[in-house]
């Protein structure tokens, strides 16, 4: 697992970095020895992001062809279980910690 330069990590917590950890393993078994992360704690998020309290993280897709993006984020959901979830943007995967009750 990689970061992008000037990307902040302090203040992440326990159960994202696990979440990363299973998305990097994901990333390798498509193919791509390295994941990266381009957003944590740090930048521009919406009001109330769980970015800001290091329950959320944005990874780069350049590496995955646009027409297999849709079918990656749902494997990548389901091998990250449902205590997490996974939106496919424009040009990166938000990836939350965020239980369901």
């Amino acid at each position: 697992m990689k970061t992008k330069d000037g990307v902040k990590i302090n203040g992440i917590k326990p159960e994202m970095l696990m979440g990363l950890n299973i998305a990097e393993g994901y990333f390798n078994t498509y193919g791509i020895s390295q994941m990266v992360v381009t957003s944590a704690v740090d930048g521009k998020h919406g009001i109330g992001s769980l970015h800001y309290v290091g329950y959320a993280a944005d990874v780069r897709t350049w590496a995955i062809p646009k027409a297999d993006l849709p079918a990656f984020a749902v494997g990548l959901a389901e091998e990250l279980g449902k205590e997490f979830d996974v939106v496919l943007e424009k040009d990166h995967i938000h990836i939350e910690f965020q239980p369901k009750v």
